[in-house]
């Protein structure tokens, strides 16, 4: 038994894993404390988007794959979002759309999977790594992002995740599509290797830190939150935070 699963972690992902590099105690919050940070439009957003990429491969019942990803951000942000990131987010919810229709031309490849569920071994982990891919075509595993900014390459923190998702899928090729309002680009992760190493390096040291205490509060004792980084700025978890860590 690794300490990781010792404090009830039964696995992990490149969520928590990236999380553990950058704020350490957000992460003892939310992975062994279980407090979740309330949901948001800029997350209602991505799915929304994800879900009328999906709706324009398959289609079916469906006419307008914008609209149909529409519906499903109001329904995700009806309530507990507030009013005016809710407005703003939605104003996004179509051009996102039609800038993923545009980056094909119009012909868009065949879907070969959506979700699929992925699940690597990290060596000397005992617990494995999982997550899901969001397309599947016949040339690649695709990972889609909805931001305000295009980006010029892959971030680091995604290229750990594509580094996860091509070894658990075959070694097979892995891009990441961009969507703004405004501009779409694709990329494809290459020399992943010393991404692979960051994340078998970073579940490693996590479990040698966790090895270090019996219980969570032990662990809630050793860690310093800083409040004035963005990961904190919902006020719910903020306030569960205070009750966790005391300070």
């Amino acid at each position: 038994m690794s300490a990781l699963s010792d404090h009830g972690i039964r696995h992990l992902s490149h969520s928590s894993i990236d999380l553990a590099r950058i704020c350490l105690a957000l992460w003892v919050l939310r992975y062994l404390f279980g407090v979740r940070d309330p949901a948001n439009a800029a997350m209602a957003r991505g799915l929304a988007v994800e879900l009328g990429c999906q709706i324009a491969h398959t289609g079916g019942e469906f006419d307008d794959p914008a609209e149909e990803a529409l519906k499903e951000y109001n329904k995700r942000t009806a309530l507990g979002v507030d009013g005016e990131a809710r407005d703003k987010e939605r104003a996004n919810i179509k051009p996102m759309v039609e800038q993923y229709l545009s980056l094909f031309d119009g012909d868009l490849p065949k879907l070969e999977g959506y979700q699929r569920r992925v699940e690597i071994e990290i060596p000397g982990i005992d617990i494995p790594c999982m997550g899901y891919t969001d397309f599947d075509f016949e040339d690649a595993v695709i990972d889609l992002k909805t931001t305000m900014r295009l980006p010029s390459a892959i971030s680091a923190s995604h290229r750990r995740q594509g580094a996860i998702y091509q070894r658990a899928s075959g070694n097979r090729a892995v891009d990441f599509i961009y969507l703004t309002p405004k501009k779409s680009v694709r990329h494809r992760l290459t020399d992943s290797d010393q991404d692979w190493l960051e994340v078998c390096e970073t579940a490693r040291r996590l479990n040698t830190f966790l090895e270090k205490f019996e219980t969570k509060e032990e662990v809630a004792a050793a860690v310093i939150p800083n409040f004035d980084h963005f990961y904190w700025s919902s006020p719910q978890t903020r306030a569960k935070a205070k009750e966790v860590f005391g300070v």
